[in-house]
């Protein structure tokens, strides 16, 4: 007698519902629904996209990316003296968050949510970007894969939507990009039909590419009009504009493999430090 694992079974299941092939479905759910977490600040928060989780010589580390307006509630800025300079600075000193991060048994039900500690590393409020390491040495085994450079998206190509609508745990919706050249607060956004709602702010949006799902950007806002939001109008950050940002922030190990984190962060710790010396050395206006 022949046995097969639940896993087994429920993927066949749902490749014949959706009439896709069994791994069609299983890549689906692990490059799209499970690097996708929630993130929360207080009561407040959204969803957020593993992109990193590795060990490249300085222990493993975890890091989500997530929109600006996910975690702003916890990004606070004080003076602190400084003996160094001899002077007042201002610095962070953000609250923590909390990044929740699902595991599913039998590739499809989620029955375990593991809660972490984070701490926000770079944030951007113009890009609507923010960057949290999780506080954990265990490896994620699934991280999105960003899209690739210079590759090209159209209008009518299948898109994905996951992220935690109205804070529930992961959600996928489908659709097609729709259109590639809004600009909003002078930054570019494109926009896709999959629909997003409150809480999917930070998650992710996916196009599939030699049979591959990529993420394709960072969904952000919402159409709406004056009493509704329109969930089909999905703006979000581009992965380009999301690379540009990484480069800018000195963040590059995420996407460079050459880079690790511990030079990108030292680079980031030496130039911080520049620019107090500099403004301890600026003239005092009256």
């Amino acid at each position: 007698m022949r046995f097969v694992t639940v896993w087994s079974l429920l993927l066949s299941l749902a490749a014949a519902a959706f009439g896709e092939p069994s791994e069609v479905v299983q890549k689906k759910h692990e490059e799209m629904l499970y690097p996708v977490v929630r993130v929360t600040v207080g009561s407040g928060g959204g969803s957020g996209t593993v992109l990193y989780s590795e060990d490249r010589g300085d222990g493993c580390q975890t890091y989500v990316l997530t929109n600006h307006h996910v975690v702003d509630a916890a990004i606070k800025v004080e003076k602190t003296w400084s003996s160094l300079l001899q002077m007042d600075v201002k610095r962070e000193v953000n609250d923590p968050i909390k990044v929740e991060v699902f595991r599913y048994s039998d590739g499809f039900r989620q029955d375990v949510c593991d809660s972490y500690r984070a701490e926000i590393v770079a944030h951007d409020k113009d890009h609507d970007l923010a960057l949290v390491k999780i506080q954990t040495s265990r490896k994620l085994d699934y991280v999105a894969k960003l899209l690739p450079k210079d590759t090209t998206v159209t209008i009518f190509e299948p898109a994905w939507s996951v992220g935690c609508s109205l804070l529930h745990p992961p959600v996928a919706a489908d659709g097609m990009v729709t259109y590639l050249d809004d600009v909003i607060d002078r930054k570019l956004y494109w926009m896709a039909s999959a629909p997003i709602i409150f809480g999917n702010s930070g998650g992710a949006m996916f196009v599939q590419k030699n049979g591959n799902f990529f993420f394709v950007g960072v969904p952000s806002r919402v159409g709406a009009t004056h009493s509704q939001a329109v969930e089909h109008m999905a703006y979000f950050v581009p992965a380009s504009r999301v690379r540009k940002w990484l480069a800018d922030e000195h963040l590059t190990f995420l996407v460079d493999v050459e880079k690790t984190p511990s030079e990108c962060f030292a680079a980031r710790k030496d130039l911080r430090q520049k620019a107090e010396m500099t403004a301890a050395k600026a003239p005092k206006s009256d």
